[in-house]
C-alpha cells in the first residue's frame, strides 16, 4: 500500500515488458522490465530493468541458442504473472491473487482428504470461490496482487452478492463468514497482515422463514402418513424425536441402533460437528421400527434407503425433502412448513417436557444458548417465586 494510505489501481500501470534479445558483436544479452514492488510501496509504481548476459558461452551459435531459449521462457513466465523481484524481496503481499487462490484450493483439497471438512463444505467453499473469481474478472479494476484483498474489495464483493445477485441478508452474511475464514488463512500464511473481514458488520437478518408445526398439523401429518406411507412416517418420527439432521439420517445403519439401551449412535464420519455422539430413541420410535420389521434386515443395511426402507445402498439425503414437499402439498400445509421444521418442533416440544439442558444434549448443540433460540414466545415465563421477593435495597 502507498505511503499516503490510498489504494493504488495497479491495473492502470504496466506490470512487465516482454524480453528482448540484443546481439552487438560479442555482447549477447536479454533484458526485460517488471513492476518494482518497492516502488509500489512508495506510491510511485514503476518498472525495473533486468538484464542477463550470455557472453560467458564460448561459441556464437551456443550463445544465440541459450539467449533465445531464455527469452522465450521468460516471456511465457511473465505472461503467467511471474515477477522475480517479488520472489527476491520476499514481499508475500505482492503474490498474485490467482496464485493465492490456487494455493487455497490445494489447502481445501488436503483438508477434504484428511477428513477435516466434509464434501458438502468443500463444495460450498468452491462455489463461493468461483463466485469471487467470476466477479473479480468482471470488474474494471480487478485484484492483481493479494495485498489488494482489503476491506473495500470485500465490501464491493458482498454488495455484488447482496444487490446484484438479489440474495437475502443471511446469504450475504454467510459469504462474510466465509471471507473471514479465508482471510484468516491468508493472514496465517503471511499474505496479508490483518483480517479485513473482521471489521465488516453483518446485515440484520429477517426472521427465519421456516416455522415449527402446531399441534393440530402434527396430528394431521401423523394420520395421513399412517395411512399412506408408514416408512416415511418413521423418518419423520426419527427426525422429530432424535433431532438427527436429514443428511445424517441418510447415513444411519441398523447396527447403529441399540434396542435394549434405546440409543442411536451417530458417527463423526457424517455428523455435522464431526464428533461421535449417542442420542436417545424413545419407545414409540422403536416400536414402529419393530412393527415395520426393520431389524429383520442385515445390521449393515442403511435404515432409510430407497422408498425409506432398509437398503444395502445409501440414499441421497435429499429424498427426505423431496418426499416432504409432496406430503405438504397433499395436506395443504404452508411453504414455511419444511421437513427440517420437524426438528424445530421436536426441540421446542422437548424443552416443555424434559427441559432445556436435556434437549440441548439430544440436539447435540454446542451450548444451551443455541437451544434457547428455539423457545417459542409462549414458553417464555417469569418466575412466580420472585413476586414476593424483598432484597436488601
Amino acid at each position: 500500500m502507498s505511503s499516503t494510505g490510498k489504494r493504488l489501481n495497479l491495473v492502470s500501470f504496466e506490470k512487465y515488458r516482454s524480453p528482448i534479445y540484443v546481439s552487438k558483436g560479442k555482447e549477447k544479452y536479454v533484458y526485460f522490465y517488471v513492476l518494482d514492488p518497492d516502488s509500489v510501496l512508495n506510491g510511485e509504481p514503476r518498472l525495473k530493468r533486468i538484464r542477463k548476459k550470455f557472453n560467458h558461452i564460448k561459441t556464437k551459435k551456443e550463445r544465440d541458442e541459450a539467449a533465445l531459449r531464455f527469452r522465450d521462457e521468460i516471456a511465457m513466465k511473465l505472461k503467467q504473472g511471474w515477477n522475480p523481484l517479488i520472489q527476491e524481496c520476499g514481499k508475500k503481499g505482492f503474490t498474485l491473487f490467482t496464485t493465492v487462490i490456487d494455493r487455497y484450493i490445494t489447502y481445501l483439497k488436503k483438508m477434504l482428504k484428511d477428513d477435516v471438512v466434509k464434501q458438502s463444505t468443500f463444495n460450498n467453499y468452491m462455489c463461493r470461490l468461483n463466485q469471487l473469481k467470476e466477479w473479480n474478472e468482471s470488474i474494471g479494476t480487478p485484484i492483481i496482487y493479494i495485498y489488494q484483498f482489503d476491506r473495500p474489495t470485500l465490501e464491493a464483493f458482498l454488495e455484488h452478492i447482496y444487490i446484484d445477485r438479489d440474495t437475502t441478508p443471511k446469504t450475504r452474511n454467510n459469504y462474510l463468514n466465509w471471507l473471514s475464514s479465508i482471510c484468516s488463512w491468508m493472514k496465517g500464511c503471511g499474505y496479508i497482515e490483518s483480517n479485513p473481514a473482521e471489521s465488516i458488520s453483518k446485515l440484520r437478518e429477517q426472521e427465519k422463514f421456516r416455522k415449527a408445526l402446531d399441534e393440530a398439523d402434527m396430528k394431521k401429518l401423523h394420520d395421513y402418513l399412517s395411512e399412506h406411507d408408514k416408512h416415511f412416517l418413521l423418518a419423520c418420527l426419527m427426525h422429530y424425536y432424535t433431532l438427527v439432521r436429514p443428511n445424517e439420517l441418510a447415513y444411519i445403519r441398523i447396527e447403529d441402533i441399540r434396542i435394549r439401551d434405546q440409543t442411536l449412535f451417530i458417527s463423526h464420519e457424517f455428523s455435522k460437528n464431526r464428533k461421535d455422539a449417542v442420542v436417545t430413541v424413545p419407545k414409540r420410535v422403536l416400536q414402529m421400527m419393530l412393527d415395520l420389521d426393520v431389524f429383520s434386515h442385515p445390521d449393515s443395511f442403511y435404515l432409510f434407503g430407497r422408498d425409506f426402507k432398509p437398503s444395502e445402498q445409501r440414499a441421497d439425503g435429499r429424498i427426505f425433502r423431496e418426499r416432504w414437499i409432496k406430503v405438504r402439498e397433499a395436506l395443504g400445509f404452508p411453504p414455511h412448513y419444511q421437513f427440517y421444521s420437524l426438528k424445530d418442533t421436536g426441540i421446542t416440544d422437548a424443552i416443555d417436557r424434559v427441559g432445556l439442558t436435556v434437549t440441548k444434549d439430544q440436539a447435540r448443540h454446542s451450548s444451551v444458548a443455541t437451544t434457547n433460540r428455539y423457545i417459542r414466545k409462549g414458553q417464555l415465563k417469569a418466575h412466580p417465586e420472585l413476586k414476593d421477593f424483598e432484597g436488601n435495597f
